[in-house]
């Protein structure tokens, strides 16, 4: 049995309420995800299940679990997942039919048909079961400086069904806005639905992407119309709602003749008390239009105040949704994309406005299981470290580092920050210079929070991801050097280089094994070709003409790929890192870089990189000479870059840049140097490095600043900062506590 945790959320209790968890197993311990169920005491839940990874033995690797889950009020709640019984199906199964060429999902509660194949718009109607439809779904729309509206259009292959059932199905199409007064076309989408057994509501992800030839493209505004049918306006008297509700809860009604409406900007917000972590929660945004006889429909707007500016407007015809608001222009730049999330409740019109202000709070801040930490441990997705043997000054450090980063809001800011020191050294001539995930902070997220089993820490994961896989990532470029590449950081995200040592696989990875989300491993892969292509051109081509770093996290990338797909192709690549760092070794005798023309020297950073991706690559090839280049770089690293009487390492070999610095990536090196030799020297040459590095860490402040009009941060450490620091002094913190060796 594998245990789960729902920690106390909502005061209202919430029956059969869809839940997810991702599951890891070790190999060779599950081959038949159809024996998997969550138990609720005793009594198998309705449970989904989708294999996301596999093991080369063909055994469940990563498994998802979709279930209906019933929780009690204002407490937590334990239940249990068992692989020896059959999975039980819902009563009310979701299911996706065709219907003339179109979709058709039935959830039991509503039912929704998708636009056909070429039409335009996503639904051509969504109702009550059995009912007729109340209201109209129409859009999304973008609009241009000419006020040229583009309706979206299902592209000819029409909607691919992701998932069918029975607790959860997932559908996704594809196309391009078309305008209808001359027909040009702009701007691509992607469009997703998600329905759920036995509910009455949909949730809906549009990604706007500009793959157009220019530089940039201004979108004046996206909207989407909700608007009553025909036959409401005859007879109906509409009542309206609009709520942006959070501690004080502003909630606002009307009737015939009235029209509510609220806008987020950074204007807006900078000057009201927030209190909240932004990745987490901050309020709900939303908006009804029912009649009492008929019908109603509300939609929210996930995390409209994170992803301003944002707008609702409502009057007694519809509802207009501003996933871009008139009057509040986005520059996409191109190779951009940014996925917004709404949700449609369809209802019976009697439903007070409290009730659609509960489930859109559900919505915005939904009940999320956490997995026990020995899961992970047992599956080797994590190491970890016995509850008595930890050390609270080190656990309070890594807890600082993470919720004490620089954090920001804005449409496509959010789930990223800027660097102050880059940007005082001029790297982005004069603008803000964005980290764009440089270190891959999901992927130290998301061991700290298999460690804690702390949620805030999984949303951390969750909107770095969706923000690296929209803003940071190349979704179009003519050139090849560029198509698919992860931006390095840089001004507006994108207008950086592509290079090798900036692109990371492993938080999108596990972004895909936690939710689910193809696009996040497609994402991942495609930032592997790029890095294939990269490779192919000379610059990677002779020894020492690069830094240890550069070929070193292509060499991590590439190791994550292979143990993600099992595909030898990246393999092929990697050996090639491989053979290079050998021959550069016997070159120079150690990895020296070049400098000023005429230098070879030491960049310890550089060669840590480069250890750390070669010990994961030794452990899907465990070579003989990868072992050895690893003690050699760490003796020579000992030898000439550690300053004794400091018990610190400088930063590079050069005169001018011997200073002292307390760069962690070192640890996890000597750490595995450590292992091979059993040489405790490596372990205590790290102390003062460790200490330094774990008790610098700063809790954060409350400064916030607007920068042009669209971002709106709160100031702290660079995000970058526990992307690098965490996972290096935990597995030296891991190591040193194994080996019995006292950190005081």
């Amino acid at each position: 049995m594998i245990s789960l945790y729902f920690e106390k959320i909502s005061m209202h209790p919430r029956y059969e309420e869809p839940s997810m968890i991702a599951v890891p197993f070790a190999k060779g311990v599950l081959t038949d995800s159809t024996t998997v169920s969550v138990l609720d005491g005793h009594v198998a839940v309705p449970t989904q299940t989708r294999v996301t990874a596999k093991w080369p033995d063909g055994s469940v690797k990563w498994l998802l679990l979709h279930f209906l889950a019933d929780l009690p009020a204002n407490l937590g709640k334990r239940f249990t997942i068992s692989t020896d019984r059959v999975t039980v199906t819902p009563a009310e199964s979701v299911m996706v039919e065709s219907n003339n060429g179109m979709l058709v999902i039935r959830t039991g509660a509503i039912e929704a048909e998708l636009t056909a194949p070429g039409g335009i718009g996503l639904f051509q109607s969504v109702k009550q079961n059995g009912g007729i439809p109340t209201h109209d779904v129409v859009g999304p729309a973008i609009k241009d400086a000419s006020n040229h509206e583009y309706d979206c259009e299902i592209s000819a292959d029409g909607w691919r069904i992701i998932e069918t059932g029975p607790v959860r199905c997932v559908v996704e199409a594809k196309g391009k806005h078309r305008c209808r007064e001359n027909e040009k076309k702009w701007f691509d989408f992607v469009a997703r639905v998600y329905a759920f057994s036995g509910k009455s509501w949909l949730m809906v992800d549009y990604q706007i992407i500009n793959k157009e030839p220019e530089r940039e493209q201004v979108i004046h505004a996206s909207e989407l119309y909700v608007r009553s049918a025909q036959h409401i306006l005859t007879s109906a008297q509409p009542r309206l709602g609009i709520s942006r509700t959070e501690v004080d809860r502003r909630m606002m009604s009307g009737a015939t003749g009235d029209r509510l409406s609220c806008t987020f900007t950074a204007e807006l917000l900078e000057k009201e008390f927030i209190e909240d972590q932004p990745e987490t929660f901050a309020g709900t945004f939303w908006a009804d239009l029912s009649e009492p006889e008929q019908g109603g429909i509300s939609v929210t707007l996930f995390q409209a105040k994170q992803n301003f500016p944002k707008s609702l407007e409502v009057n007694g015809e519809e509802i207009t949704v501003g996933i871009i608001p008139t009057g509040h222009p986005i520059t996409m730049l191109q190779g951009m994309a940014k996925t917004h999330r709404l949700f449609l409740h369809v209802h019976g019109g009697k439903e007070t406005l409290e009730e659609v202000n509960l489930r859109s709070l559900q919505f915005q801040l939904a009940d999320h299981p956490v997995l026990e930490a020995a899961a992970f441990e047992r599956a080797g997705i994590i190491e970890s470290i016995p509850d008595d043997q930890t050390f609270d000054w080190v656990e309070r450090g890594f807890y600082r580092m993470a919720d004490g980063r620089s954090k920001t809001y804005g449409m496509l800011y959010w789930g990223d920050a800027p660097d102050k020191n880059y940007t005082f050294q001029g790297r982005g001539g004069g603008d803000w210079v964005w980290v764009n995930n440089e270190y891959d902070l999901p992927h130290a997220m998301m061991h700290l929070y298999a460690r804690t089993g702390k949620r805030r820490f999984y949303d951390y994961l969750l909107r770095a991801v969706e923000h690296w896989k929209d803003v940071d990532i190349l979704h179009y470029s003519s050139n090849p050097m560029r198509h698919q590449g992860q931006v390095m950081h840089s001004a507006n995200h994108v207008t950086g280089e592509v290079k090798v040592c900036h692109e990371w696989v492993e938080g999108l990875l596990d972004y895909y094994h936690l939710t689910g989300e193809e696009s996040a491993l497609e994402a991942a892969i495609g930032i592997g070709e790029n890095i294939m292509r990269l490779l192919s051109t000379p610059r990677y081509q002779g020894e020492g003409g690069i830094s240890a770093r550069e070929s070193g996290w292509a060499l991590r990338s590439l190791g994550a790929l292979y143990n993600e797909t099992y595909d030898d192709k990246w393999l092929q690549s990697a050996d090639h890192i491989v053979d290079h760092f050998e021959e550069w070794k016997n070159k120079y005798g150690a990895w020296l870089a070049p400098a000023a023309g005429h230098v070879v020297y030491r960049s310890g950073f550089m060669i840590c990189i480069a250890v750390n991706s070669l010990m994961r690559y030794y452990r899907i090839r465990p070579e003989v000479r990868i072992k050895q280049m690893i003690i050699d770089a760490m003796e020579d690293y000992v030898e000439h870059c550690y300053v004794k009487a400091t018990g610190l390492f400088y930063y590079k070999e050069l005169p001018s840049t011997q200073h002292l610095h307390t760069n962690p990536i070192c640890l996890e090196s000597l750490s595995y140097a450590f292992e091979f030799t059993g040489d405790k020297k490596f372990l205590e040459v790290g102390r003062v490095t460790f200490k330094e590095a774990i008790q610098t860490v700063g809790p954060g402040d409350k400064e916030r600043r607007e920068i042009s009009g669209n971002a709106l941060i709160f100031w702290g450490d660079s995000p970058k900062k526990f992307a690098q620091y965490y996972y290096p002094i935990f597995y030296y913190y891991h190591t040193i506590v194994k080996a019995g060796i006292s950190l005081n």
